[in-house]
């Protein structure tokens, strides 16, 4: 679900990316703490006061896979 948006990197550039204004998070560039991408990623942007094209998934997912979720996008995380 989230490369649609994020792309495969995670980078911002999936194919959906160019019909959104704000465009989706370069997530490889993100240094949110991981307490606040459990929440993005539970209540969604407009949860957050972000963007409302990010969808909230705290109904979707079990808290086993958005912590999952959290991992994973520490492990995509560049360093400049």
């Amino acid at each position: 679900y989230c490369a649609r948006c994020h792309g495969p990197e995670g980078e911002g550039n999936g194919r959906a990316a160019k019909i959104y204004s704000p465009k989706p998070s370069n997530l490889t560039k993100s240094t949110v703490p991981d307490e606040y991408r459990e929440l993005i990623i539970r209540r969604g942007g407009s949860g957050v006061g972000r963007s409302e094209f990010m969808p909230p998934w705290g109904e979707q997912l079990t808290d086993v896979q958005i912590s999952d979720v959290v991992f994973y996008l520490k492990s995509l995380r560049k360093e400049n």
